[in-house]
């Protein structure tokens, strides 16, 4: 949907990406990678669910840097469940991309949830998109 929209309503704003190794585009081109060469859109912020960035893990993880953009990580799935407020404030929107398995015991629609409260929790004015995703199912 984004990448359709040339990426519009993104444009201008600071932006944090809650993502994993399921956010990808239809030919496989990582969410990541397509924020972070998209023209006016300033990817600033990953935010790592169950597994970590790259789903590669099966623990609890901590923040980290992503080696490919450098970009900090912070994990949602080892202290904090959601972003905090301080993870926030550079931020005008946030991006949720996670393919969904229909699977209720992964933890990606509690984050999801926990990330659509944050604008109205933190009185500030940061937009939340979901971007659109295929269930694998």
């Amino acid at each position: 949907m984004l990448e359709r929209e040339k990426f519009t309503r993104l444009k201008g704003l600071r932006v944090g990406l809650i993502t994993n190794h399921t956010g990808e585009d239809r030919d496989r081109n990582p969410t990541i990678d397509l924020l972070k060469s998209a023209p006016g859109v300033e990817l600033k912020a990953l935010f790592s669910p169950e597994h970590g960035i790259r789903g590669a893990v099966d623990e609890r993880v901590g923040d980290t840097v992503d080696q490919k953009t450098g970009l900090p990580v912070h994990s949602l799935y080892g202290e904090r469940s959601k972003p905090a407020p301080e993870q926030l404030k550079d931020l005008d929107a946030l991006v949720f991309d996670i393919q969904d398995v229909g699977c209720r015991f992964y933890t990606y629609t509690a984050t999801m949830g926990l990330t659509l409260e944050l604008p109205a929790r933190t009185a500030r004015n940061t937009s939340c998109l979901t971007a659109s995703t295929r269930s694998m199912v």
